[in-house]
């Protein structure tokens, strides 16, 4: 009874949510909806594509796209899991309702039940959207019906739902043995890393072995492969062999696999319950206290000082960097995320190294262009990392303004914090694609000094942007980065990125012409007109977003 009460309140404040919305934020959501749609459609027509060449291979079509099948669910179940255990770490111990709730006249078993399926769908709902453009894309493939969909949902939910039960019962296993905040750390590492492994076990797998059987030495080899269950006792190959079941028609396997996992689901949902209640409420207990580390004060001067002082900087801003620093690696959700990139850096660097190119002047070729996609990684890490930094000053933000430093140093200050990881960042980028692609000299140091500066105008932009759309009165990083300044500032950058590109591509097209052998191929005048476009557009990049945040930062008095 309890639990639908606290369902309805959940149900409630959605309603009223909605129906308090703005025009402003009835336009913005629609318009973040429709980019989704767009990216789904976008999702759907890569799938497509990809299922309709499988089609055409003779004999093993048909093997390939149900291994596929087989090894996107599986995928999939990692992600929920370890989406549940960290979703469930901020609904079940830390969500801000919680002190009410645990106040309230109600049991503890009813708290878990509403906070956990909040977790479960929270958890998944993302995920499983994404595949349904592979489900819809494989139906207009195969000619399956609307039903197809149908058993596709009524084995998706018991799948996703034992996904998440799982990442949950081990947060609560580790919140009740370790019950201190930081726990909440150590879950937020073993997640990024999680999420980081099954990444780079999908991509050193090398799924484009499914479409090109000479690399496997024998064609025995090859069609066993494509055959055998793929992790045969995993509720994934449930799902799969329930859908592929169906699809040929065999009701009764598919039957037995719905079983399998509504079975497999409610067992594993009712053990967590009753660990729940031998556990939860001494987990969130322990959840709330502190935890207690002497840090002893630093007597001598501080690094950032000694290396300011070396530099000529001011004072005040060498003290602004140190908090900064000291700030920045204190939450542990900022550098757990570079552990993730780390691994995306270098699994993205393992992908340029298989691209099957012999000739040359194609790998200086994709060496240019890969300027653009490293500019889209940029562009991204800065929405993560940049962006947000004027506005997770939060309520501290006139505490800052209040200190002897200008406004234009303080900005300086979180400009130079992060311009240094994000130039090494690109530096790793650019050197190592070069060197593995063995550009020529020309592409090579083109690319590379484009890359630079490209990633120095996208640090001024996020820092211009995050001071033109403050937000400083927000629960997490999350709500900065899904707020209009955060789509105008990922929309500028990549706006930006292309631009730079078109303008380097004329240099680019000379320079092959003269290595394929025209004379004269170089016209001074093109080059030129290219220099200056790329100065005006990288002086506009740096200067407007800058010069109108500092306005507004300075005009500033607690509106936004």
């Amino acid at each position: 009874m309890m639990v639908g009460l606290l369902l309805r309140r959940k149900a409630t404040g959605l309603v009223n949510g909605l129906r308090s919305l703005s025009a402003y934020e009835w336009v913005r959501n629609l318009a973040f909806t429709a980019a989704g749609l767009g990216l789904l459609y976008g999702l759907y027509s890569g799938f497509h594509r990809l299922l309709a060449y499988l089609t055409t291979v003779e004999l093993i079509g048909r093997l390939l796209i149900w291994k596929l099948t087989a090894m996107m669910m599986l995928t999939t179940f990692s992600m929920v899991s370890v989406s549940g255990m960290l979703v469930s770490l901020t609904t079940l111990y830390f969500s801000f309702d919680l002190r009410f709730l645990m106040q309230a006249p109600l049991e503890i078993s009813d708290i878990f039940i509403e906070k956990s399926l909040e977790s479960i769908f929270f958890s998944s709902w993302m995920i499983g959207l994404v595949l349904l453009p592979f489900i819809t894309a494989l139906a207009q493939v195969s000619g399956y019906g609307w039903d197809f969909h149908a058993a596709f949902i009524v084995l998706l939910l018991p799948f996703l739902a034992l996904a998440a039960s799982m990442g949950i019962a081990f947060t609560l296993i580790l919140l009740y043995l370790f019950p201190s905040s930081r726990t909440r750390d150590a879950i937020y590492v073993i997640a990024t890393l999680s999420l980081t492994l099954v990444y780079a076990l999908i991509r050193f797998a090398e799924p484009e072995k499914l479409i090109r059987p000479d690399a496997l030495h024998v064609v025995a080899d090859y069609l066993n492969f494509l055959q055998a269950p793929t992790a045969r006792y995993a509720p994934s190959w449930w799902l799969t062999k329930g859908l592929s079941s169906y699809a040929s028609g065999k009701t009764a396997v598919f039957w037995r696999c719905c079983g399998l996992l509504y079975a497999s689901a409610s067992c594993v949902y009712g053990l967590l319950l009753l660990l729940a209640s031998r556990v939860y409420f001494a987990g969130y207990s322990g959840a709330q206290e502190g935890f207690l580390r002497r840090l002893k004060a630093p007597l001598g001067p501080l690094l950032e000082t000694r290396v300011g002082r070396w530099l000529g900087a001011d004072q005040a801003v060498s003290i602004l960097f140190w908090r900064e620093r000291k700030c920045f690696f204190r939450d542990v959700k900022h550098w757990s995320q570079i552990l993730l990139i780390l691994g995306l850096i270098f699994v993205y660097i393992y992908s340029v190294k298989r691209l099957p190119l012999d000739n040359q002047d194609l790998r200086s070729a994709i060496s240019f262009l890969n300027v653009g996609v490293a500019g889209f990684v940029i562009a991204a890490l800065g929405l993560r990392f940049t962006f947000p930094a004027i506005s997770l000053e939060g309520r501290s933000w006139w505490v800052v303004r209040s200190s002897p430093v200008s406004l234009p140093g303080l900005m300086r200050q979180k400009y130079l914090f992060s311009a240094i990881p994000m130039t090494l960042v690109a530096l790793a980028l650019g050197v190592m694609t070069n060197i593995l692609l063995e550009a020529d000299p020309f592409t090579s140091l083109l690319s590379l000094s484009t890359l630079l500066v490209m990633t120095w105008a996208i640090v001024a932009m996020g820092i211009g942007y995050g001071a033109l759309f403050p937000m400083f009165n927000v629960e997490n990083i999350h709500q900065i980065e899904s707020s209009l300044g955060g789509f105008v500032y990922m929309t500028s950058s990549l706006a930006y990125v292309g631009f730079s590109i078109m303008i380097l591509s004329w240099p680019m097209q000379m320079h092959f012409r003269e290595r394929f052998g025209k004379v004269a191929a170089w016209d001074w005048r093109i080059a030129a007109v290219c220099a200056a476009a790329m100065v005006l557009l990288n002086g506009a990049a740096f200067l407007v977003p800058w010069a109108m945040g500092r306005r507004k930062l300075e005009a500033y008095e607690g509106t936004a």
